[in-house]
């Protein structure tokens, strides 16, 4: 009886387990800056303001980026996954704090959507 008990319990943890939907999400279309990504590298290279602490260096390294881009084009949760230093860090995220981005679209409706984004940081002061 033990046994027989066991063995029900054993197929019910099993059948539990097996039973777990894993649902694909379909977005039709994926958060960007307008223009793409060529136009957020450009777009920060011409407001960026070098801080002082880059002054006479070159620096040459890339920053990786991580943010949330929200149903009204905001981006939040900004933060650096790869940083350079010398202050650029901050500058890159007061920037992309300030921008307004397409918002990914899911079943017609806008969603918040993650984006992780490389950018490549050259610096000749």
């Amino acid at each position: 009886m033990k046994s027989l008990i066991l063995i029900a319990l054993f197929l019910g943890i099993n059948i539990i387990c097996f039973a777990q939907v894993n649902q694909l999400v379909k977005i039709e279309q994926e958060a960007q800056f307008p223009g793409g990504d060529q136009a957020l590298v450009q777009y920060i290279y011409q407001n960026i303001k070098w801080p002082e602490a880059t002054k006479g260096k070159l620096i040459m390294d890339e920053m990786n980026i991580s943010f949330d881009v929200l149903p009204d084009s905001t981006s939040i949760n900004v933060i650096a996954l790869k940083k350079v230093g010398y202050g650029i860090d901050e500058a890159v995220i007061d920037l992309i704090k300030q921008a307004k981005f397409i918002p990914s679209i899911q079943n017609g409706t806008a969603v918040k959507m993650n984006i992780m984004f490389v950018l490549p940081i050259q610096v000749r002061n």
